[in-house]
């Protein structure tokens, strides 16, 4: 599937959502910034895995019922603990090889990026998680793709730099989009279908 094929898959999926994806974003987006100062970002962590799941799920058809309960997916999504060493384990990977020199963090930073994604397929499937094997997975998953994800991000500065003019209030839309298209972009990496001896993405 082409980056063009992936936005407009992703547009398809926002059509008739587009207030729910602004409210999501802004809502989590305020929590996440007013909390995550408490507790030193985990919360915020949190609330980020939950958005991200609430796009894949929304990709998948299968939107939560409210902002609320798609932000806090994380912590309802029946294994919090593996998402919250998922997340924070991430975050330190990516900080600790940013340390050594700034492409490898993001090198490293792609490499880990289909994590949520990946949690969110497993913890539906009912698997058994450990601290890091969605990190080793969205890993492995990325070998060969790295470019082509960051390519993907590169295509939505145009958007970035139109939302300049609007004092920033274009953001509330454009971040809805990118949601939606890195989340269509991972269904499109692992395919829609899961092994039918484990229910788990064939990958």
């Amino acid at each position: 599937m082409t980056r063009a094929e992936i936005k407009a898959q992703a547009k398809a999926s926002l059509r008739g959502n587009w207030g729910w994806g602004v409210l999501i974003v802004f809502v989590g987006g305020i929590m996440a910034s007013l909390i995550g100062s408490i507790t030193i970002g985990i919360v915020a962590l949190m609330i980020d895995a939950g958005i991200a799941f609430s796009f894949l799920d929304l990709v998948d058809q299968r939107r939560p019922n409210g902002i609320i309960n798609g932000m806090f997916s994380g912590f309802t999504s029946g294994n919090a603990m593996a998402v919250f060493l998922t997340t924070l384990l991430t975050q330190v990977f990516t900080f600790l090889w940013t340390l050594l020199f700034f492409v490898p963090g993001i090198i490293k930073g792609l490499s880990y990026s289909q994590a949520n994604y990946i949690l969110r397929d497993w913890i539906a499937a009912g698997r058994q998680i450990d601290a890091t094997d969605a990190i080793t997975a969205s890993r492995e998953l990325m070998v060969g793709h790295k470019m082509e994800y960051f390519v993907l991000q590169l295509s939505f500065i145009g958007w970035a730099l139109l939302c300049i003019p609007t004092l920033g209030i274009g953001l509330f839309w454009l971040a809805p989009y990118i949601h939606t298209t890195n989340a269509v972009y991972y269904r499109n990496l692992v395919g829609a279908h899961f092994t039918e001896a484990t229910d788990e993405p064939a990958y």
